[in-house]
Parts: C-alpha cells; sequence; structure tokens
C-alpha cells in the first residue's frame, strides 16, 4: 500500500485529494509542520529537504506534488483526471498545475507564512510585501480564465482543479478571494463540494 506523507493544511492534502478522487488505498504517515522530525535523518530520507508531501510505493519514493499526482494518475487510474499530454487540453492541464504551484501556492504561501505561520524570528517582511504586489494579477488570471466554465479545463474537472484549490484556499483566507473575484470564490465553494475534497480534510 502506498504511504503518504503529510501535514495538516498543508500542500498534502492535494495527494490525499487526489487519491481520495482515482480510488486509491493509503495510509497516512503525518508530521508536523515546521517540527524537527521534518529535519530527521529518517525523514530526509524520504524527502532531502524536509517538507511534504512525499510518497512510498512499496519503496519507490517520490516527492513534488506535480510528479506525485503524474505516478499516481498514470499509474493508479484511467489518466483522465490528466488528459493525455499531447492534446491541447492536457498541454492546458500540465500548464495550469505548474502555474498553481510556481506562481500562486509559492506567492500565497509566502504571505501567509511570513506574515503569521512561521516563528517571528525566520520571517521575511519583504516576501509579504512582495506578495501582496504579486497576488491581484495571479488571481485575476484564474478569475478571467473561469468566465464562463465550472473547472479550469472547460466542463470536466481535473487534477489541476485540485492543485488550484490549495492556492485559492489561501488567497480566500487572505482575502484576496471574495466578492470582487465571484469566479474564483464560486469555484472554491464548488470544489469543497466534493466528496473527496471532503474525505481528505478529514484525515
Amino acid at each position: 500500500m502506498i504511504t503518504v506523507y503529510h501535514s495538516s493544511l498543508s500542500r498534502s492534502v492535494r495527494v490525499l485529494w487526489l487519491a481520495e478522487e482515482i480510488g486509491l488505498a493509503y495510509q497516512l504517515k503525518t508530521v508536523e509542520m515546521f517540527s524537527a522530525e521534518m529535519q530527521h535523518p529518517e525523514f530526509l530520507a524520504v524527502h532531502p529537504q524536509g517538507k511534504v508531501p512525499a510518497i512510498d510505493d512499496d519503496g519507490f519514493i517520490l516527492w513534488e506534488t506535480a510528479a506525485i499526482f503524474d505516478y499516481l494518475v498514470t499509474k493508479y487510474s484511467d489518466g483522465s483526471l490528466i488528459p493525455s499530454r499531447d492534446t491541447e487540453l492536457g498541454a492546458k492541464a500540465v500548464q495550469w498545475i505548474h502555474f498553481s504551484e510556481g506562481s500562486l501556492a509559492v506567492t500565497m504561501g509566502e504571505i501567509a507564512a511570513h506574515s503569521a505561520y512561521l516563528p517571528a524570528s525566520r520571517r521575511i517582511p519583504a516576501l509579504v510585501e512582495r506578495g501582496h504586489e504579486l497576488a491581484p494579477q495571479i488571481i485575476n488570471i484564474v478569475e478571467q480564465s473561469l468566465s464562463g466554465q465550472p473547472f479550469i479545463l472547460g466542463k470536466d474537472f481535473s487534477a489541476a482543479d485540485i492543485m488550484l484549490a490549495f492556492g485559492l484556499n489561501i488567497a480566500r483566507h487572505l482575502n484576496f478571494v471574495n466578492q470582487s473575484t465571484p469566479n474564483c470564490l464560486a469555484y472554491c465553494q464548488r470544489l469543497e463540494q466534493r466528496a473527496a475534497y471532503q474525505r481528505a480534510c478529514d484525515k
């Protein structure tokens, strides 16, 4: 059985959500964010940066959420949550998966971490200031792309929606997603009604 290394309220909830969507059995290894356990040699053998998520599939270790998504969707499902990569829709899915992590989640995560969640001695105010400058443009990209469609690729739910939801939920917590961004707000509310999402959040 696959082991998922997970911390509550972290990026790793996306891996649980994906597993729930595709009906994949897994077991959890929960570690506390920013804890000494994450820097223990045993954990660093799983993720060399001391982060989550990571998975162990019968001795095969993999980290980085996008790589985990690609592996699990390809190996353990019918593949529909990431359309064929040689199609325009598949290319768009990959685009949004990388945007979700490289732009959206990083920016929102830095604002949240360096304004509240990190110990005061580790906070970098300049990252919060920079994040506030970048956030409106990033959210507007998603807002405009959701116009007239329920999911980021169109009518069908995909792995790209799972990836986007994490960063958008942080943005909603930080009030970058609000009544002035109705597409993003309705999208977040629509995604959180999915049974697989709710099961993942209950872990």
